[in-house]
């Protein structure tokens, strides 16, 4: 699981922290906006560690889908690892 929220957030710390371990699963920490560099690192990242399930605030969605509309940033990546969104 891939959880892409604050950890301070109201249930930042039930998604990141103890979801993936009653579940067995591992965590990814970034530390940064989902943005930083581009608005395409929150599906590199995806990429890269092959998350299954991924889990953001809306404001993380809001923010990505404002710096890239159209869905460029997606289509670059390798999502088919990514069973739930």
């Amino acid at each position: 699981m891939q959880s892409m929220s604050d950890i301070g957030w109201v249930v930042g710390h039930s998604f990141i922290i103890y979801g993936p371990l009653i579940r067995g699963g591992s965590s990814v920490f970034y530390e940064g906006k989902p943005i930083t560099p581009n608005a395409g690192k929150a599906w590199e990242m995806c990429q890269t560690y092959k998350s299954k399930c991924l889990y953001m605030a809306p404001t993380g969605l809001r923010i990505i889908k404002k710096l890239d509309y159209d869905g460029e940033y997606v289509k670059k990546y390798d999502l088919s690892k990514l069973e739930s969104f």
